[in-house]
């Protein structure tokens, strides 16, 4: 009998000996030829002796209805939708936990109640019965009426973070565990309904790779600085101007940690820049242009002032944007320059330049 069996006969194993319920497992594959594996045979023959509960490792969206105990990660706000018939429905996400890893759980119109109310908070523990099925983002349960049994039990959650390295687009249920390289800044928007939001771009390190984070909300509030560590649990992935980062929306959870996290910036020599990709250099300031302005296309006035900046393989012209004009006035030739996610691509006059945008960090000291 293989673990993954094993473990479906331990929740019923006071009740049929191991050997007849593997006869019974075999009968039921024969029984249902390529319809079944023995996995789903032995959760058939299961449920015949009674409910079982399931670790969350153990849930696959063909399970079906599905029993287990876990602990609440994070709760999602209520988010309301029309439907086709003109009604209103209404949909929370819970993130539940246990000490095998971790599953989404959807709650569906009136069972939404206890979150809006206030009534499931992070660190309660719930026996959930439901339906399994695929998710947009992998494997999730939807509720069944009466499915949400608060219990008393100890359960440490176990929330294997991903190396940034691992991250690609579209990817759901990511956590990582990474250094805030920069903390960025909040920056509030208008939403279509007029309310005001706030959002904030941080960039995290591990030592795998680096990648950029959206904090939505409450969530961009938190106080952060450069070299802390963050936890971030139930995050999204997405690809925007070629490059994959990470959000953390109303379900997910971002939390310090006291964990230490390695990361060292990867910084390249001029000499090896290619055009399309992103880079961190760093040298020397050999040359200073003028600042000049230019008309957007949405009528406003931007800037732009050029630069080059030398190291021991070669010099390039860096290009620099809107608010990083401001720091040609503290510059000075022989500046040592740092510009950490500036794009490399090719000039007007087809010679490789880098460009500093929004994202870009750029550090200086003067000249010793």
């Amino acid at each position: 009998m293989d673990q993954e069996i094993s473990d479906i006969y331990d929740q019923i194993s006071g009740r049929i000996s191991p050997e007849e319920f593997e006869l019974k497992v075999e009968e039921k594959v024969q029984l249902m030829g390529e319809l079944c594996d023995r996995r789903t045979a032995a959760m058939l023959v299961a449920r015949e002796f009674g409910e079982v509960e399931l670790k969350i490792d153990r849930i696959r969206p063909e399970t079906g209805k599905v029993t287990f105990v876990g602990k609440i990660i994070s709760v999602s706000e209520v988010h309301e939708f029309p439907r086709s018939d003109g009604s209103v429905g209404r949909v929370a996400n819970l993130a539940i936990g246990d000490e095998t890893g971790t599953v989404r759980v959807v709650l569906w119109d009136e069972l939404v109640e206890p979150v809006s109310a206030g009534e499931l908070a992070v660190d309660q523990t719930f026996r959930i019965r439901g339906f399994t099925r695929e998710g947009y983002f992998g494997t999730e349960v939807t509720v069944d009426r009466g499915g949400l049994e608060e219990v008393e039990a100890e359960i440490q959650t176990r929330v294997e973070p991903h190396k940034i390295s691992e991250i690609r687009a579209d990817m759901g249920d990511i956590t990582i565990l990474a250094k805030v390289v920069d903390p960025g800044e909040v920056r509030e928007f208008t939403r279509r309904d007029g309310s005001v939001g706030r959002v904030r771009s941080v960039t995290l390190g591990d030592d795998s790779g680096k990648i950029r984070l959206t904090l939505w909300n409450e969530k961009a509030e938190m106080e952060l600085e450069a070299g802390e560590t963050l936890e971030v649990i139930n995050a999204l992935s997405r690809e925007r101007y070629g490059q994959v980062e990470i959000q953390a929306g109303s379900y997910s959870v971002a939390r310090k940690s006291d964990a230490a996290v390695e990361y060292q910036e990867k910084i390249t020599a001029i000499a090896e820049l290619l055009p399309g990709s992103i880079y961190s250099i760093s040298g020397f300031v050999t040359g200073l242009g003028e600042v000049r302005e230019f008309e957007r296309d949405d009528g406003n006035v931007g800037r732009v002032a050029n630069i080059y900046v030398s190291d021991d393989t070669g010099r390039v012209r860096v290009a620099l944007w809107n608010d990083h004009v401001r720091l040609i006035e503290n510059l000075d030739l022989g500046s040592k320059i740092e510009l950490v996610d500036c794009q490399a691509r090719d000039g007007w006059n087809g010679e490789l330049e880098v460009s500093c945008g929004w994202s870009t960090r750029v550090t200086f000291a003067p000249p010793e």
